[in-house]
């Protein structure tokens, strides 16, 4: 058993990951980093694919202390986050203090309120506490369906290059940004694409007269004057949904996370997307939707996000309700010490 009780131990160097490296690192404050990859930047590193961008703006993604280059696009790609990043840990002098492919497989709360974690490996050490930066968008959610899909059936995770969807007819199943930005990809390079929707979403333009909407919305303004001035742009802009064949929203802006395309509205007027309700069943290479209608498809491809898993926390330790932390103040359990 290797004694670290003076130090922290923080887990992941993704985006969170180096912030808090940072702020322990100015504060004087002792910490070891571990990372299960051979290099920073979590899922900008590893998890996204080729042709993404970022949704929120340039000026609303970056640190604070820390301005993306100016010559940076609005909407920065997959590789100038990840540069981005790694400028950040460089500027900062942070890669020397993490340990890369050094994967956490356990910690376990100790009676004095150090914590004890198990390493890939084998090794055993103790530290003073456990700070948690493993991120979200790595343990897929698969939907459940009648019958079986003969097909290429992936998740949007398994989604890294357009050549994935070349010729194919596509199945997009979610409304949210990934599949969103998926069916774009299989419109421009597929056979044609389908995208089912069980609910109606609030599909916003990314810029409105040219302005990144992050940007537009003063976030300093109450929730009710924001989804006022957003509903007014949008029927300006954009229209109604339903004109496009496409659901009502059922929620009010803001009550679930938007969905932030330019394209998908684009693609829909020009036959390339096909709006379609919910799944019902499988049948082959068949896919039967709520409203009677079917279609075949080569690919489905299902945009329905992630659990919220920590698999090196003992089960249960952390209480999760849908896609939420039950954490105190964001960021502490009551029952345990040293675990943020």
């Amino acid at each position: 058993m290797r004694d670290r009780s003076t130090h922290l131990l923080l887990i992941g160097a993704g985006p969170v990951g180096l912030a808090v490296a940072k702020a322990m690192l100015r504060q004087g404050i002792a910490y070891e980093q571990l990372e299960a990859d051979d290099d920073l930047g979590g899922n900008w590193y590893h998890g996204v694919y080729k042709t993404a961008h970022i949704i929120s703006s340039r000026k609303t993604t970056e640190y604070a202390d820390f301005p993306m280059p100016a010559d940076y696009p609005d909407f920065p790609s997959a590789p100038q986050m990840l540069e981005y990043l790694r400028s950040y840990a460089d500027a900062f002098g942070l890669r020397p203090h993490i340990q890369f492919r050094t994967k956490v497989l356990m910690c376990l709360p100790l009676a004095d309120g150090r914590w004890e974690a198990e390493l890939e490996g084998g090794e055993r050490r103790v530290y003073k506490g456990v700070v948690v930066c493993n991120g979200h968008h790595w343990d897929k959610r698969f939907p459940s369906y009648e019958g079986t899909f003969a097909g290429e059936y992936i998740h949007s995770k398994d989604y890294m290059h357009p050549r994935q969807l070349a010729d194919k007819r596509v199945l997009v199943i979610g409304g949210g940004n990934s599949a969103c930005d998926l069916a774009s990809e299989a419109a421009r390079v597929g056979r044609g694409c389908d995208i089912s929707l069980r609910r109606g979403y609030w599909f916003l333009p990314k810029t409105i007269f040219g302005v990144p909407l992050p940007e537009m919305v003063p976030g300093w303004s109450p929730v009710w004057a924001q989804r006022l001035l957003l509903r007014v742009l949008l029927r300006v802009v954009v229209g109604r949904y339903e004109s496009y064949g496409l659901p009502k929203p059922d929620h009010r802006i803001f009550e679930a996370h938007p969905t932030l395309n330019s394209e998908l509205l684009h693609y829909v007027k020009h036959g390339r997307i096909r709006p379609r309700p919910a799944v019902a069943r499988f049948e082959g290479s068949r896919v039967f939707f709520a409203d009677g209608a079917s279609a075949e498809f080569d690919t489905v491809v299902c945009a329905t996000g992630f659990h919220l898993s920590f698999p090196f926390l003992p089960e249960g330790i952390v209480p999760v309700e849908g896609s939420n932390a039950l954490l105190y103040g964001g960021c502490t359990l009551p029952d345990y010490k040293n675990l943020y």
